[in-house]
């Protein structure tokens, strides 16, 4: 564009334009300083799930205070989750330094669905925060003057046991489900009877359970369950009563009949949560591979790719590794010359070699199909002394009975519970209940007073 003028025309129209400029280029750099955030905190997205369970929000309280919640994201650190919701550094170095003095958690410990709460005064500065990690482990920090105090928040805890009974129709968990329990009381229903009783082989429709269980509460939020002291298995194939007994003399804490034998054997009856059983102890089986009888020294336990395979007794690890038909293969030899092997695993527990120890109960790997094998199932075998043997059929050794000085009150003990079990009804509970006085809640119901609830 041409000027009259010349040079001089042209500078002093660019500088012109540049002071009628300034003031809309200060007015574009002022405004996020003046313009208030209304998001504390950025909202989930509905495209990632640990996000969008996340409980965002902002409230203002009656005080004035801007309340703030949030929720624990896969993979968040404790700094990181307070730097989200726009906590200054200097107080976050605070909440920390608090959280390692007074040892109160561990801040690696956060886990998805743990809640934060922050509460800020009408100039933004943080008043309080509350950090929930479960119903009964909530922690507090608190502004007081130029103080930051913290603690952990006192709850309400109660036990109370109830009955369920049910009879199995279909499985196991059906069961439990339909008497008012959920999959935990099945695995702790399970852990319970599993020296006595096979739930894959001797489990059939019609057979009856009955449990006394305690139930754990903290402000009134159900948190789990507790010890089952008292169950009762009646099967066509197995039956046993087990009774909790927590040994206070020479007698070890554990399950019991109502003899004072241990529940607990040397080996669990089954090395798996397992399904169904597709093959049985056999001298003669047609090979569904190699198309040819040949004998089975085994049990086949079918179930899902992944499920863990348990050590079925204590004992040390004599192979673990690739072995031709088996696929990965976990040998372990036990006291008193038995040795158990778990073929066709999808894979070996991890640190797991030869020459390790586990413990009854423990992970060794995870049904697969690797080796010579139809289907995702694990290959279970027994030896003893050299010899193969089948597994359903071992006779088992309890572990030390009650002990003779302890029996009175084991037989005390064992004979309340067993009324009580009587005398309840299936689902019906007993509110606040500690079992030195199971004596007077047992009088209690026997009497012509009103039921507890």
């Amino acid at each position: 564009m041409w000027i009259p003028g010349g040079i001089g025309a042209w500078r002093a129209h660019r500088l012109r334009i540049a002071w009628l400029s300034l003031p809309l280029l200060l007015l574009v750099i002022l405004i996020p300083f003046f313009a208030r955030r209304t998001d504390p905190v950025r909202p989930a997205t509905d495209s990632d799930p640990s996000r969008s369970s996340a409980l965002d929000d902002s409230t203002e309280s009656d005080s004035g205070w801007e309340t703030v919640t949030d929720v624990v994201r896969r993979g968040d650190t404790f700094s990181g989750l307070l730097l989200r919701n726009r906590l200054g550094m200097q107080d976050i170095g605070r909440v920390l330094e608090s959280t390692r003095r007074l040892r109160l958690f561990s801040p690696k410990a956060l886990q998805p669905g743990q809640t934060l709460t922050l509460e800020r005064d009408e100039y933004g500065l943080l008043r309080r925060l509350t950090f929930t990690l479960s119903p009964e482990e909530i922690y507090v920090y608190e502004v007081r003057g130029d103080a930051l105090v913290a603690w952990q928040q006192p709850v309400a805890r109660e036990v109370r046991l109830r009955k369920f009974e049910g009879r199995i129709d279909q499985t196991v968990d059906d069961a439990i489900r339909d008497a008012g329990g959920d999959y935990r009381l099945t695995l702790k229903f399970a852990d319970v009877f599993a020296y006595d009783v096979d739930f894959l082989t001797e489990v059939q429709p019609g057979d009856r359970f009955s449990l006394l269980v305690e139930e754990r509460f903290a402000d009134g939020h159900f948190l789990g369950y507790g010890d089952v002291l008292y169950g009762r298995y009646e099967g066509r194939c197995a039956a046993g009563v087990a009774v909790s007994y927590r040994g206070t003399g020479a007698t070890g804490s554990g399950y019991y009949d109502l003899k004072g034998r241990a529940l607990k054997k040397s080996f669990l009856r089954a090395p798996l949560a397992f399904r169904r059983i597709s093959s049985y102890f056999s001298k003669a089986r047609f090979h569904p591979i190699r198309k040819i009888f040949r004998p089975h020294n085994g049990i086949d336990y079918a179930a899902a790719t992944g499920t863990p395979v348990v050590a079925v007794a204590d004992g040390g690890v004599a192979i673990a590794g690739w072995k031709g038909d088996y696929g990965r293969y976990v040998e372990i030899r036990h006291a008193g010359g038995t040795t158990t092997r778990y073929g066709h695993l999808s894979r070996i527990a991890t640190g797991l070699r030869a020459g390790s120890r586990v413990s009854q109960g423990q992970v060794i790997g995870y049904v697969g199909s690797t080796g010579l094998a139809t289907g995702p199932h694990l290959h279970y075998e027994m030896v003893q002394d050299g010899a193969r043997i089948n597994p359903l059929a071992l006779r088992n050794v309890p572990a030390e009975p009650i002990q003779p000085s302890d029996m009175e009150q084991f037989t005390d003990w064992s004979r309340s519970l067993e009324e009580l079990e009587k005398v309840l009804l299936a689902g019906q509970v007993l509110e606040q209940f500690q079992p030195s006085l199971l004596q007077a809640s047992l009088a209690q119901l026997q009497s012509e007073a009103p039921p507890l609830r």
